[in-house]
């Protein structure tokens, strides 16, 4: 089993940060003299909230085990037949239509498999996820 971490683009993960922070000192900027169902409610809604962007923000990663790859962004979670795996493009930004994106990086792979399908991650070390992918499956077209 090889682990391999997702790439962070500074800008985007500051943000999710500042958003974890903002949902997490709401309940403590509201009101005193509300009554408890209404404030009991959204402060739900922002921990709930908090809790998912600090999944995905500490828990996006993929693995290659045995003939799989598999993917992790928070709840978003997969594997892929690295066997179907027929290209894998470099993307430079995060601008790939309606491609699933369990990634924190701007600057990932596309991942075509099966006839039509395709997913953009974004390992930190490409080149070494790239070869561990080809060791498994020597078939695959790298596109630059």
């Amino acid at each position: 089993m090889k682990k391999f971490y997702s790439d962070k683009h500074i800008p985007t993960v500051s943000l999710l940060w500042l958003a974890v922070i903002f949902l997490l000192a709401t309940p403590f900027l509201t009101p005193n003299n509300l009554d408890k169902i209404a404030v009991f409610i959204p402060i739900i809604i922002c921990v709930v909230s908090a809790v998912l962007l600090l999944w995905i923000l500490l828990a996006t990663n993929y693995k290659i085990e045995g003939s799989y790859l598999k993917y992790k962004s928070g709840p978003i979670k997969g594997k892929i037949d690295i066997f179907r795996i027929h290209t894998i493009e470099h993307q430079k930004n995060w601008l790939v239509g309606n491609t699933l994106k369990p990634a924190l990086g701007t600057r990932g792979l596309i991942i075509k498999y099966n006839k039509f399908d395709d997913i953009y991650i974004s390992p930190k070390k490409k080149q070494e996820f790239i070869n561990a992918l080809l060791e498994i499956n020597s078939h695959i077209e790298v596109k630059n």
